[in-house]
């Protein structure tokens, strides 16, 4: 061991105390060995950023080593301290340090002490990264500090985009004292909504939901005499049709979320697609929701049946975690898979006119969700994803253009109707009625798919999966849908 490692295994051994009322948990004997290596990793660190320091300085001024060792001992006080002390007096430190000390900030709660090191950080001219200026929202979030947050909310970064999205903004809902629904939850989501909309940031006390009357697509006067109807529950699919093709692509799976597995049928006629051309789509804008349609006739009843069919097939899953946001309500169920080439151009065709301009074809990968009763998708944005896609061998490809398509537009497909709730509901503000968040939910059709955009686009609606009450007239008891994209050239987004 060399003599900076043995100096760093003893500084790590003599890592100050917490100061800010929490002591530093005691490893297990499994997991010490392990511990001790991340101490002395971190320790060498410190120490390395120390011995780079030949101006004499170091018993006068904060290094950024001293910032390190307090990171070490989980020490918000101290870290807070020396960065502070370091940026005051022009040290240099590093932009994931600062990072590293702001999420510790959040963890404690310090939102006051993160606000002032942002300051201090942009005083120094360092442009604050996303993951800094995450952490500074959270912790003024779960501290209540709602005028604090929003001003975070509105910064631009030098490219003149939000430093935070909408997917940040529903997360530190989540997070303000009451919980999502409470009345601070609930009035940082309708400020922030209504501060991208016309600019105005001005916070407000509470905010009530108002329910406006759900959209439904026009029927025709024959589809009024049709009673809902039911999916076919005796299709089977052979043994072998389904086999899984990946269970890891490389993107993080959050802690509430199972291991990936993604199937695929064997060959393209497992799935019995009708050819195009039997049916004919029609689009209809959802009012008040800017950039959403729905497109009718997509898919046959029939079709319908088999998908339902081949997602049992390959089986339902469920989060072990509180993934719906409602402690007691029932959890969603879920598989994923993936459809063969040949059928998705063929769907494509039917629909590839009603899309807007750029759009290249409908992602591959499908997301299948189950809701039973009292099943409900709480509030969220949806992200984008790459082109995936099966080669020849029938093998996974997670990014298949290399980084040229991308999705804009989440493609809800809706296997069955016939139910009470189970609305896609969309929540915005009203510049003219500030406090108040207008739900306006898009009543399933079979067959339909709803589109509406979604990612870093500022556009991206805030909206929920809502829950299935009952079924109607006889109709169905679950809510089947596909989750999947429309997908663009990247140099038209």
């Amino acid at each position: 061991m060399g003599k900076t490692q043995k100096r760093a295994r003893k500084k790590s051994s003599q890592a100050p105390g917490v100061r800010d009322g929490s002591a530093i948990a005691k490893p297990t004997h499994a997991t010490a060995d392990a511990t001790t290596d991340v101490q002395v990793a971190v320790a060498a660190a410190a120490m390395a950023v120390d011995d780079a320091r030949d101006d004499g300085a170091r018993s006068r001024d904060v290094s950024e080593g001293t910032i390190l060792r307090a990171l070490l001992a989980q020490s918000c006080v101290d870290a807070c301290k020396a960065l502070d002390a370091a940026l005051a007096r022009g040290v240099a430190v590093r932009a994931d340090t600062c990072a590293r000390v702001l999420a510790l900030c959040q963890a404690r709660e310090k939102a006051k002490p993160a606000l002032r090191l942002l300051q201090r950080m942009e005083a120094n001219g360092m442009a604050p990264s996303r993951e800094a200026m995450r952490c500074a929202f959270f912790a003024c979030a779960k501290r209540g500090m709602l005028r604090e947050a929003l001003v975070l909310m509105s910064r631009l970064d030098g490219e003149g985009k939000r430093f935070l999205g909408k997917d940040v903004l529903v997360r530190a809902c989540a997070m303000c004292p009451g919980g999502v629904d409470g009345d601070l939850g609930l009035a940082l989501l309708e400020s922030a909504l209504r501060g991208i909309m016309c600019g105005s940031w001005e916070p407000g006390s509470t905010a009530t939901i108002r329910a406006q009357m759900p959209f439904a697509v026009p029927r025709t006067k024959d589809d009024d005499d049709i009673p809902a109807p039911l999916v076919r529950r005796d299709i089977e699919y052979a043994p072998g049709s389904f086999k899984m093709v990946c269970d890891n692509d490389g993107r993080r799976r959050p802690v509430d979320r199972l291991p990936l597995e993604l199937y695929a049928p064997a060959h393209p006629g497992v799935i019995p697609f009708a050819p195009s051309g039997l049916t004919e789509a029609a689009r209809y804008d959802v009012p008040h929701v800017p950039g959403a349609f729905v497109v009718t006739n997509l898919l046959t009843k029939s079709e319908c049946s088999a998908i339902i069919a081949a997602g049992h097939a390959i089986g339902l899953r469920t989060d072990p975690g509180d993934v719906d946001g409602v402690t007691g309500a029932s959890r969603l169920q879920y598989c994923e898979f993936m459809v063969w080439p040949q059928n998705i151009q063929g769907l494509w065709r039917r629909i590839a006119d009603l899309m807007p301009p750029g759009a290249v074809g409908i992602n591959a990968r499908w997301r299948f969700f189950r809701y039973g009763p009292g099943t409900i998708y709480r509030r969220h944005v949806d992200g984008s994803w790459p082109e995936g896609a099966l080669n020849e061998e029938c093998e996974y490809v997670t990014d298949v253009s290399d980084g040229k398509v991308r999705s804009r537009l989440t493609f809800l497909i809706y296997l069955t109707e016939g139910f009470n709730g189970g609305s896609t509901t969309f929540y915005t503000a009203t510049p003219s009625e500030p406090g108040v968040l207008s739900a306006r939910g898009v009543v399933p059709q079979l067959g339909a798919a709803l589109c509406f955009p979604h990612g870093e686009a500022e556009e991206s609606p805030v909206h929920e999966g809502s829950a299935v009450t009952a079924s109607l007239n006889g109709g169905e008891t679950f809510k089947y849908v596909i989750r999947t994209d429309v997908l663009f050239n990247v140099s038209d987004i």
